[in-house]
């Protein structure tokens, strides 16, 4: 998973605690290019569940969008 990568493609999600890795995992066996997630904090330094998935080609995008519905 690359840092600098120039994206766009972005999707957010929220994702239940203890469920990133599952997330992540299917990213890294599935994605074609570059790829990145963050997460939204809110006021309070405190994690959101919410996440920003960036991904370098539309395809990748598409992809995550399917398999997460």
């Amino acid at each position: 998973m690359s840092i600098n990568i120039t994206t766009a493609y972005k999707t957010k999600l929220h994702i239940p605690f203890g469920e990133l890795k599952e997330v992540v995992k299917w990213c890294e066996n599935n994605m074609v290019g570059d790829w990145k997630f963050t997460d939204e904090i809110d006021l309070d330094s405190i994690s959101t569940n919410t996440y920003v998935f960036l991904f370098e080609l539309e395809r990748d995008y598409v992809t995550f969008n399917i398999w997460k519905k």
